[in-house]
This record gives structure tokens, C-alpha cells and sequence, in this order.
């Protein structure tokens, strides 16, 4: 390791260099940057660069500073954005110049992950990237795998009826075996399943290895070429694996269901479709290959945002027995007990969907998402913003702003509601920061979130979920504690979740 650092402090006295020429050319600009921690010479604000729950530590900027922050690690400018309008001016207004990605040498050189969706920059492949999503997987068209989602959903009420202690391992089952069904036709039956492993594998390597500054190879891309014998080099080991991770989780589940379409025997889902739309293409075109590409994104981004969702959404109705009582009122006097909620219901269900917004609300498992880079120079505010810039849309910050949500840190489902019970429209959906921002709005978003409003429903409808009782037959207080990353998920607590009533047995055993 010591030599591994005798060759970054050498990189970084070249650095020195570097930076007090690149110093003189940002002092010819006019303008300034916007407001930030005091930068040291040559590293710049590299010991600010928080490592976990880097969410927080940028709320505190944004509080010091303002909602425009500009940090600089070395020669790398970094921009966070904190409130809806600076994120609605820079991100949707000025889409052409804020929405390519940041290339992280980890993922990109060394994972290989180029071809994922989430990285591409903007442009003719990322076009055609999302018009596959917006082809088979947008809002018109993911109704079509409705009834999909909810044999799947009622599977996995019967799972959690049957062995509630599993309830984490039941709650990302549920929507990998939805993803998996709906994308490739694959209707996998437990979380052994290869696909699920490998995807899995995959994820948990690039929610850590998308982090910026979480290693050091981003800042000193020298370091890719250091052989992986080298001391201190285990990044690149790293590196290989779960490449190879994201490769299998990809393709694996797309040619055999190419397989099994050849041989007349895949079910009916979105590979089924683009294979049938690009019939006439030779072997091995673009449109397939894009296809490959957007739906392995696909799997595993939905998986890994979903799951952690429904387990918080669990922490808040053992904490907020109120808010699971009048759902339940609701779903009671809308559905019925002789049947299951569905998407039908949806519009008749005001407080289940406030409900749902408020949990994505208070606690995004995507509290930054992934990074934007800024195509040209850009002007905000009187402030300079340079090329080639991280910019980082605060999602957590964005979501707790009291003058959007007062109180943000209470859960409180009314908020979105009027006098009446009706939604209120003027309340900001926090949509519009949880899936991302501009042009890099997750075009899989219409698919995660009728899934997640099915599931919820579904399982308020049969099971009442209260705290888990200890020896004493008294309740167990629970804490919500997140594993930090790209994407939060929380340490497994104890629950109880048992079918509430006769008549939810027997739309469970129907």
C-alpha cells in the first residue's frame, strides 16, 4: 500500500502543476464559482468529499452555503444541486448542457459498464437506449403486463402468510420475479435463481463503485494502468469481478429467452416483442443489442430500488399504525373483501396513493442518484459552472425542503391530500425528484411504481403489520438504519405481518 501511495503523491506534485495553470486560466473568466468549502491548493476540497451517507453531509453545505454548492476534488469541479428550482432550471430547462454522465474510470474502463443505461452519455445511443423503454416499458404500454405484476404479488402474499419471518428475502423476491417475468418471460421460483444472483452480485459492486470519490481511480486515472499484482490495487480485482457480474446478469436471461423464442416456447414479454419487431434484421443488429443493453439496466435497476422501498414502507406502518389503519379503511370500503386491489382501483384510493408518495418522499433510497456532467460552460446566478463538471441533484435535501414538505421529517401521507380526501394537485409529487431529473428521468419509472402501488395495496388489504414482540410479549422498538450507497437499503429489523382478517385468508387461498 505504501508504494501505492508514494505513486499518488507523486502524481499529485505533477498535479501541481496542472492546477495552478488550470488556476490561471478560471481566473481569466469573469465570473465565480458558486459558494462552497474553501478549497485547499492542488487537492481542493478532496478531504470534504464525503464517504457515507454523503446525502447528509451535502445538506449541511446546502444550508451553509446555499443550494448551489461548488466543490473541486484535484482538477475535478463538482456542482450539488439541493432545491427543485435550481434542479428544474438546470436539468430540465437546460437538458442539452446537464444531462450527459459522469464516465467513473472504475465502472466505465474497469467494470466495462459503458453499455448500461443509467451511464451512457447523452446522445444517437442513449436516444435509442430510451426509446426501447419508452417503446415496451412506458405508460401506456406497461399496462399491457398488469395482470404479470399481480400473480406475482399474490405469490408473494402467500410466501409472507407462510413464513412471515423471511419478510426482507420475500420483498425483493417479489419484484425481481415481477421484472424478470415482464422483461425476458422468466418465471423464476426462488431468490437461488442464477439470474437473481448474478444480478444481485452485480448491484451490490456498482452501488459502491458509482460513488464519486469512493475510489481513488476516479481522481487519479493514472492508477487504471497499475498492474493488479500492485499493492493497494485490490480496486482492480474488484473491478474485474463485478464487471464480469454485470455482463452475466445482462445477457444471460436475454438468450435464453431468445432461445426459447426460436423454439416457439417464450412467453409473451418485452424481448418477445422487440424480437418480433426486429424479425427482419440480419443476426446480431443494433436494435437487439440495445435492447440486450437497456433491458439488463432494466432488471437490475428496478430490483434494487423497489425491494428497499416496500422494507422501509414496512418501518413506517409498525411506527404509524394511524396512517396503516385508515389505508385499510379505504381499501376496505373501495375493494371489498371478496377480492384483491387492482390498478383499477387506483384513482378510487386517494389516501393509498398519498401514502405511497409520502414514503417515497421521506426516505428516497436514492438519496443522489447518479451524477449528470455538464457538456459545454454554463452561467447561473452570476456564477460560473465549467465544462466537464460532476453535477449531483441532492434528491434527500430536495425531498426535506420545509418550504416545499413543511415538517419533512415527520411521515405524514395528508400532505397530499385536500379537505376533502381528495389528492391535491398542488402539492409537489415527489416524483419529480426520486426518479431522477431532466432527461435522465427513469424511463422505468411507470412500471416501478404501479408495482409498488399493487404490492402495497395488496399487502395493507390482507395483513396488518405491527412491531415484532420479545420475550416479555411486549414490542420490540425498532430503528431504521441504511446501508449506505448508490442506493440505501435498510439493516433487516424485526416485524410482525399477519393476515388481518378470515376473509383475507381466503383471497389467499382462493
Amino acid at each position: 500500500m505504501s508504494t501505492l501511495l508514494n505513486l499518488v503523491f507523486l502524481f499529485l506534485g505533477a498535479s501541481f502543476t496542472l492546477y495552478y495553470l488550470r488556476k490561471r486560466n478560471d481566473d481569466q473568466k469573469s465570473l465565480p464559482y458558486p459558494p462552497g468549502p474553501s478549497p485547499l491548493p492542488v487537492l481542493g476540497n478532496l478531504f470534504d468529499m464525503p464517504q457515507e451517507m454523503p446525502w447528509l453531509s451535502f445538506s449541511s453545505m446546502a444550508e451553509k452555503f446555499g443550494d448551489v454548492v461548488h466543490l473541486r476534488a484535484l482538477n475535478q469541479h463538482i456542482i450539488i444541486v439541493s432545491s427543485l428550482e435550481a434542479a428544474s432550471e438546470l436539468f430540465d430547462k437546460r437538458g442539452a448542457t446537464y444531462s450527459d454522465r459522469y464516465q467513473s474510470v472504475m465502472v466505465i474502463d474497469l467494470m466495462g459498464m459503458y453499455w448500461s443505461f443509467g451511464n451512457l452519455n447523452y446522445g444517437d445511443l442513449w436516444r435509442r437506449t430510451r426509446k426501447v423503454f419508452h417503446q415496451y416499458l412506458g405508460a401506456n404500454a406497461v399496462h399491457e403486463f398488469e395482470e404479470t405484476q399481480f400473480e406475482h404479488i399474490r405469490e408473494f402474499l402467500v410466501r409472507l402468510r407462510d413464513t412471515p419471518d423471511k419478510c426482507f428475502d420475500h420483498m425483493r423476491f417479489v419484484f425481481a420475479a415481477i421484472l424478470m417475468d415482464v422483461t425476458h418471460g422468466i418465471h423464476i421460483k426462488d431468490v437461488t435463481n442464477k439470474h437473481v444472483v448474478e444480478a444481485e452480485e452485480w448491484l451490490a459492486g456498482y452501488n459502491e463503485a458509482v460513488i464519486p470519490g469512493r475510489f481513488w481511480v476516479d481522481f487519479l486515472p493514472f492508477l487504471k494502468y497499475v498492474p493488479d499484482w500492485f499493492p493497494g490495487a485490490n480496486f482492480k480485482k474488484l473491478a474485474a469481478r463485478w464487471g464480469q457480474n454485470s455482463r452475466n446478469a445482462r445477457d444471460g436471461p436475454f438468450y435464453e429467452t431468445k432461445a426459447a423464442y426460436i423454439a416457439g416456447t417464450a412467453k409473451p414479454c418485452v424481448v418477445t416483442h422487440v424480437l418480433e419487431d426486429i424479425a427482419d434484421l440480419p443476426e446480431g443488429n443494433e436494435e437487439e443489442q440495445t435492447a440486450r443493453w437497456s433491458l439488463g439496466t432494466a432488471f437490475g435497476a428496478g430490483v434494487d430500488t423497489s425491494a428497499p422501498t416496500l422494507q422501509i414502507f414496512c418501518f413506517l406502518m409498525i411506527n404509524h399504525p394511524e396512517a396503516q389503519r385508515r389505508a385499510q379503511a379505504e381499501l376496505d370500503a373501495v375493494v371489498g373483501p371478496d377480492r384483491l386491489p387492482t390498478l383499477a382501483d387506483r384513482k378510487r384510493l386517494p389516501y393509498v396513493e398519498a401514502l405511497l408518495k409520502e414514503l417515497l418522499r421521506w426516505y428516497p433510497v436514492t438519496p443522489l442518484g447518479l451524477p449528470h456532467y455538464t457538456a459545454a460552460s454554463d452561467e447561473y446566478r452570476g456564477y460560473h459552472i465549467p465544462k466537464d463538471s460532476i453535477v449531483i441533484g441532492n434528491t434527500w435535501h430536495i425531498l426535506h425542503d420545509p418550504a416545499q414538505y413543511p415538517h419533512p421529517y415527520m411521515f405524514k401521507p395528508e400532505r397530499y391530500l385536500n379537505p376533502d380526501g381528495t389528492l391535491n394537485a398542488d402539492m409537489p409529487d415527489p416524483s419529480v425528484a426520486c426518479f431522477g431529473f431532466g432527461r435522465r428521468l427513469c424511463p422505468g419509472r411507470f412500471l416501478s411504481l404501479n408495482a409498488l402501488f399493487g404490492t402495497i395495496s395488496c399487502l395493507l388489504h390482507t395483513f396488518n403489520i405491527t412491531p415484532a414482540l420479545d420475550e416479555n410479549n411486549k414490542p420490540i422498538e425498532v430503528e431504521l438504519r441504511m446501508q449506505p450507497g448508490l442506493i440505501c437499503h435498510p439493516e433487516h429489523f424485526p416485524c410482525s405481518i399477519r393476515v388481518r382478517s378470515p376473509s383475507a385468508e381466503a383471497l389467499l387461498t382462493s
